[in-house]
């Protein structure tokens, strides 16, 4: 308790998990929320998963929502170096903003639609991870402007700022129909997704291939 003239003690924050500790309760924490949503899911089921003891994860993560919100950076991170990657690969402009668009967009999709608890998570994502997936969006429309620049496509920042605008909507628009076909991962929907990037770089008038 705190005495006159003296600052509130602050409770301190639990230690970080060695790195294979991490992963290891991370990808615990993902197979249990896949399989059974988040709101059925216990910290026990994840230690159970884990081959820890329960007060093992309470000593790293305060509670479930917490141990979600972490397993949700660790994704959008992993994202953002495939993105990073995939706009750093070969191909035309065309060829890897298709690429880094999949890496974000299509892996998330991919994700979801692979447990049937997809739209909860979807939910929870947004109730307790609108952190690091806000940060995440801004990080992925940084990348895709800067792949713009360097590109040489002549066009100002405003311009290119409008152009990843119509470049993210083909993205989700080609995720959402794939998804609905059933036909995610599909090289033909990697094709079309290129020939609509294609053309919207030739629409804006960029001079880059």
């Amino acid at each position: 308790m705190a005495t006159r003239g003296t600052a509130p003690r602050r409770a301190k924050a639990p230690p970080a998990p060695p790195p294979e500790r991490r992963a290891a309760i991370l990808a615990a924490a993902q197979a249990c929320f896949w399989r059974n949503g988040v709101r059925r899911t216990a910290i026990e089921d994840v230690a159970e998963s884990a081959g820890l003891a329960k007060g093992t994860i309470y000593l790293y993560f305060a509670s479930k929502e917490e141990l979600f919100a972490a397993l949700a950076a660790e994704l959008c991170a992993e994202s953002l170096d495939a993105v990073e990657a995939a706009l750093a690969g070969r191909g035309t402009l065309a060829q890897r903003l298709a690429a880094a668009l999949d890496a974000k967009i299509g892996h998330f999709h991919r994700l979801l639609a692979g447990s049937a608890h997809g739209a909860e998570l979807l939910d929870q994502s947004a109730a307790i991870a609108a952190a690091p997936l806000a940060k995440l969006d801004r990080a992925f429309r940084s990348a895709l402007e800067r792949a713009l620049a360097e590109a040489g496509t002549g066009l100002d920042a405003k311009r290119r700022a409008e152009l990843v605008e119509v470049i993210l909507a083909a993205g989700y628009g080609t995720a959402r129909q794939g998804e609905l076909a059933g036909r995610l991962t599909s090289p033909a929907q990697r094709a079309k997704l290129e020939r609509h990037v294609g053309l919207l770089l030739q629409g804006a008038g960029s001079r880059s291939d």
